[in-house]
């Protein structure tokens, strides 16, 4: 051709030197299916049955979900600390709660990405381990891991659908691809940063090779394999989306569906099941360096190793005022007084109080929660307990909880043959306790009564008083503390933000929907459309009140402070002012003590306001009436409250 033409610097002649690359990858595709299906059935099968016994016999068939929310609960105790595995736990339980489906789905995920993980586990570790020690093999590896982080998942997902089909089992080889390279080069960079002088004076000793990368090499790297772990299980989270495509299940299938049906509510929920799934296995698989508690397998370890000859330490010079060991603030240990004593057994009996007081009526001749959305509630003859959907509902069950807490706290303390004075922290807590039980059976009390035949039940005044003797023990134990140190200085941020977040609280108690009615009136339509029609077409009338009865579906929302609505907005209102302002106090007060009595105030009144809303909330689902479901409002209530209390725990520890 010559390169003179006219013609030759069109861009539409580079279709003469088209290279066939697809149709070759086609062939390549269809020999290998033809000629070598049995390895690829072998490649596919181990995956499949592992599959096949974390998802389908495990998790979702055979284990109930409380039996799972037990296990990860030990699996984040065991890895990490109690608070991480109760952590997990309730992310899953949050998954759960949001739909029986959802669960099947979480736990769908969940065992593809074990799975993911644990084969990633058993091919990158030894090949890390390979590429650290053979130079020759890691320079040959290397571009190999550079095309598999560098290529989208979406181009190999292509190959790995022609070889292998589609659903989970595909989806996870397309994981294995796209998060195998992280653990490979973490591991192979922890072993190549094992101080040489270490690993020579292994040898020094006559250790072989063997030995040295077992008991030396390894351990020395091991912050780098979990990191790399973590990362391999992290990328394996983001190809749930992608895995979806292909009909992989799990929660990137809602997500998929949401996205092409723009569903919002679909989308959110699976969202946000996926977030708590991530947060969750992240927690779990890699512990924070600031995490300086040893797990639960390793003071297992080391109580057992010195239970014959324990290594008692050495007693400090009280003049150099070391610390003793059995405390970690510098002061010596005191033991419980009577007055201690007597407050601790009062605790025990007031939250057992609190805790029967469910199992009482608490209301009797109908519903005071459930008549404001079953109409069929208004009259109900007989009593309802604290724990039933028509009487106390999750008002009870929470109360209940609560009071249990508050026993075992105060029986533990009994039990416990020390205390420390700086042990006020823990006094917040239990204040939450004692004021999220007053909130709760106030909010109660303060619900309106639809009904002329509702009385109240000796169930709540109970639980009112056992709350309030809870308080009561917890505020004179917070202003008995004694501190030194010296308080935080207000400045006008913390006060713009107090002022924010109360506006927002009073908002979402008195404007917001607290109960959202999305009904349709197509019945009544029904009937004025029969009455118009006369002998018009039947199938036409039918048309027009579907037609009718989409365009005149309602959405009625009940506010707070609503005459025909429940009232609850006035207790979230009174809890926002007393909350704010012990919020305020707390950075204001020149003394360290009320410093500290304060943010522990506006910490349990955060406590008390999540819980109020959350039991709405839990109350209404619990209902389970066709499209009548908790407003907005109690959600961002809840989630304000969350925020009050963070902020007063903040100042519980200014530094």
């Amino acid at each position: 051709m010559n390169l003179l033409a006219e013609n030759f610097w069109d861009n539409s002649n580079l279709s003469e030197w088209e290279i066939p690359f697809g149709l070759w990858i086609e062939e390549i595709v269809f020999w290998l299916t033809t000629n070598i299906g049995g390895l690829l059935d072998a490649i596919k099968w181990p995956v499949d049955q592992m599959l096949k016994l974390v998802i389908d016999n495990l998790l979702q068939d055979w284990l109930p979900w409380p039996v799972v929310l037990l296990m990860f609960l030990l699996l984040g105790a065991s890895t990490r600390n109690f608070k991480v595995g109760l952590g997990s736990a309730v992310a899953l339980l949050v998954c759960g709660l949001l739909g029986n489906e959802f669960w099947d789905l979480t736990m769908e995920t969940v065992g593809m990405i074990i799975v993911a993980v644990i084969i990633c586990a058993v091919f990158g570790i030894p090949l890390g381990v390979l590429s650290a020690r053979v130079d020759a093999f890691w320079n040959r590896l290397r571009p190999i891991l550079d095309g598999m982080q560098v290529i989208h998942p979406f181009v190999y997902l292509l190959p790995i659908i022609f070889l292998f089909g589609v659903r989970r089992t595909p989806g996870v080889l397309a994981t294995l691809v796209f998060a195998l390279p992280p653990i490979v080069r973490l591991t192979n960079l922890g072993v190549r940063q094992v101080p040489a002088d270490v690993v020579e004076a292994a040898r020094a000793f006559g250790a072989t090779e063997s030995r040295v990368l077992r008991e030396v090499q390894l351990p020395l790297a091991r912050p780098a394999i979990m990191a790399g772990l973590n990362q391999t299980l992290l990328l394996s989270l983001s190809m749930v989306g992608i895995v979806a495509i292909i009909a992989g299940g799990g929660l990137g299938k809602p997500i998929l569906t949401a996205l092409a049906t723009a569903d919002i509510p679909l989308g959110a929920s699976a969202g946000a099941g996926l977030y708590f799934v991530g947060v969750l296995l992240d927690r779990i698989s890699q512990p924070e360096a600031t995490d300086k508690r040893l797990n639960l397998f390793s003071r297992m370890r080391g109580a057992w190793s010195t239970r014959s000859d324990p290594v008692v330490p050495p007693m400090p010079d009280p003049a150099s005022g070391a610390d003793s060991g059995f405390v970690t603030t510098g002061e010596a240990p005191v033991t419980l007084t009577p007055a201690h004593r007597l407050a601790a057994g009062v605790s025990v009996v007031a939250g057992l109080v609190a805790a029967v007081s469910a199992l009482l009526p608490w209301g009797e001749g109908s519903g005071r929660i459930s008549s404001h959305v079953r109409f069929d509630d208004l009259l109900l003859p007989g009593s309802h307990t604290g724990l039933d959907a028509t009487g106390g509902s999750y008002f009870g069950v929470l109360v209940a909880v609560l009071g249990i807490s508050v026993a075992a706290c105060g029986l533990a303390a009994l039990l416990s043959p020390r205390a420390r004075k700086s042990a006020f922290v823990a006094v917040p807590t239990f204040l939450a306790c004692g004021l999220g039980i007053v909130s709760l059976a106030v909010a109660y009390l303060t619900i309106r009564v639809r009904s002329d035949a509702y009385s109240n039940g000796t169930g709540v005044w109970l639980a009112l008083a056992a709350g309030a003797a809870i308080t009561v023990l917890a505020l004179r134990a917070a202003l008995s503390a004694e501190f030194e140190d010296k308080p935080a200085r207000i400045g006008w941020r913390d006060v713009l933000g107090v002022a924010v977040l109360s506006a927002f609280l009073v908002f979402a108690g008195a404007s917001g929907s607290w109960i959202l009615d999305q009904r349709s009136d197509s019945a009544q339509i029904a009937r004025e459309l029969a009455a118009d029609s006369g002998g018009a077409d039947q199938g036409g009338v039918a048309a027009e009140i579907l037609a009718e009865a989409m365009a005149n579906t309602r959405r009625v929302t009940v506010q707070g402070l609503d005459a025909d609505g429940p009232q609850i907005g006035y207790i979230i209102i009174a809890l926002t002012v007393l909350g704010a302002a012990a919020a305020l106090a707390a950075r204001a007060v020149r003394s360290a003590k009320a410093q500290r009595f304060a943010a522990g105030c506006s910490y349990a009144i955060g406590c008390g306001i999540t819980v109020v809303a959350v039991a709405w909330i839990a109350s209404l689902v619990r209902l389970d009436t066709l499209q009548i479901s908790p407003g907005a409002s109690a959600f961002l209530t809840a989630c304000g409250g969350l925020v009050l209390a963070a902020q007063g725990w903040r100042s519980l520890s200014p530094d």
